[in-house]
């Protein structure tokens, strides 16, 4: 790039990671890139699903801001995170969850009972016991989910899973812990609850995902706090996106390799307008179903990496889990000023986990419903693009963005840059599809543009 050439970049997407790379570009101390983002929806997305939560009370009571989904995040793990919210002085702090495990029953009238809870960072001890179970079964309970839980942990720092790199192969999280010879009664009433609801996917799709993704974070979460950011990523957003150029209601339909240039193409969702403009440098910060119908290089690799569609229903329709709220509040002990914790609810059938948070203000928020809600007592619903992971999207990916180059064949697949275009995201990066890896993918592409991450300065990671 010449010393003092401007050159002009178009970003795809106002995600976390479509954001952070605009802001990075747009802050370059050389000042060499002028930055427009192009976004289909009416606002930014990254905050566009939260919802403002009235309390039930009233009282004159401030809205509160839910974030859809919940983007809680673990030190060990959101190290790159962590820093950009230091960077900018965004408050951030853990919440105190009760998690209570239970199965859905198959008649739609009857209450979920819980058959295990748990308090985050054990705040409340002795530790609860669900009603119904006797001290003698809770306790034979608790010690075997003790034993199973740290072989697991253990596995997780001394047993690698195999990958196509190590082994030739790479084994699923399904046969990594047949191999662990981790009990089948512990994977379906706790493993599979507690991961499906982080991965926000199916059971079948988290045991078809990379075993390497689950020891990773397993590793590196293990006794580590959790945290949200307070008053939602309302406020990351804003910060972000201060300041910055962008078009709403834009619907991106091509994007083409013209000479050294790279075209967009758009529509106007209002007015049908179609319109065209030839960029230096396009970032496409969209999910990969998207990536592959806008940009034919990537049309057939991105058919290999899974999506899946995912609803959060913010509403107060208690009829399901009434008596195992009654059940957890009957328990709880608070010393004086101490915040009441948030009761998370877990409930299972054969084949998911729904999460039903109970918030403050008297509402539920459900993400990934399996039972049904009353449509009456529906506040809100949000739905989303979930990208999940596979042994086989993995390889794919990694090949993108230039790992497990062996030359041959695979050597013929676009890489990440070839022709000045660029993906970022939660799965452009060779780990779980988190905010972490928003944040991973943008700094490549500010790497690759020799431009300074300003809350990476003197770091080492």
């Amino acid at each position: 790039m010449e010393a003092n050439k401007r050159q002009n970049v178009a970003i795809i997407g106002t995600g976390m990671a479509g954001l952070v790379v605009a802001y990075m570009l747009r802050n370059d101390h050389r000042g060499r890139f002028d930055v427009e983002v192009f976004e289909k929806q009416d606002k930014l997305s990254l905050d566009s699903a939260s919802y403002n939560l009235t309390n039930q009370n009233g009282g004159g009571a401030k809205p509160e801001r839910l974030d859809l989904p919940m983007r809680t995040f673990a030190d060990g793990y959101y190290e790159s995170l962590k820093r950009m919210y230091d960077y900018f002085g965004i408050p951030y702090g853990p919440l105190r969850f009760i998690y209570s495990l239970s199965t859905l029953p198959d008649n739609s009238t009857k209450q979920t009972s819980p058959y295990y809870m748990h308090s985050s960072n054990n705040h409340q001890l002795p530790p609860l016991r669900p009603t119904g179970l006797s001290w003698t079964g809770w306790l034979i309970e608790v010690c075997y989910l003790a034993m199973c839980y740290y072989w697991f942990k253990a596995c997780c720092f001394f047993v690698a899973p195999k990958t196509l790199e190590s082994c030739g192969t790479e084994e699923s999280l399904r046969q990594y812990v047949e191999r662990i010879m981790l009990p089948s009664y512990y994977v379906k009433r706790y493993f599979l609850p507690v991961f499906a609801s982080v991965a926000t996917c199916s059971h079948d799709a988290l045991m078809d995902s990379p075993a390497l993704d689950l020891v990773d974070y397993g590793r590196r979460t293990f006794r580590k706090n959790h945290h949200t950011v307070l008053g939602g990523v309302q406020h990351v957003e804003q910060k972000l996106s201060e300041d910055l150029t962008y078009k709403l209601g834009m619907k991106v339909t091509a994007v083409e390799n013209v000479g050294t240039k790279v075209q967009v193409s758009w529509t106007d969702t209002c007015d049908g307008q179609s319109s065209s403009r030839l960029f230096d440098h396009v970032i496409l910060a969209v999910t990969p179903d998207v990536v592959g119908t806008i940009f034919q290089p990537l049309r057939s690799a991105m058919k290999a990496v899974p999506t899946t569609t995912v609803q959060s229903v913010v509403h107060r329709d208690f009829s399901r889990i009434l008596d195992s709220s009654k059940s957890i509040w009957a328990q709880v002990s608070l010393g004086p000023g101490e915040p009441a914790p948030h009761p998370l609810h877990m409930c299972s059938n054969g084949t998911a986990t729904e999460t039903v948070h109970e918030h403050p203000s008297s509402a539920l928020i459900t993400t990934y419903p399996i039972a049904p809600i009353d449509p009456e007592k529906v506040l809100h619903t949000a739905t989303f693009t979930r990208v999940l992971r596979s042994t086989t999207s993995r390889q794919v990916v990694n090949q993108i963005f230039g790992q497990n180059n062996s030359g041959g064949e695979k050597s013929q697949l676009w890489r990440n840059g070839d022709g000045n275009v660029w993906l970022v995201g939660g799965w452009c990066w060779d780990g779980m599809v988190l905010l972490e890896g928003c944040l991973a993918s943008a700094t490549r592409v500010a790497d690759a543009l020799d431009v300074e991450v300003p809350w990476m300065k003197g770091s080492s990671l």
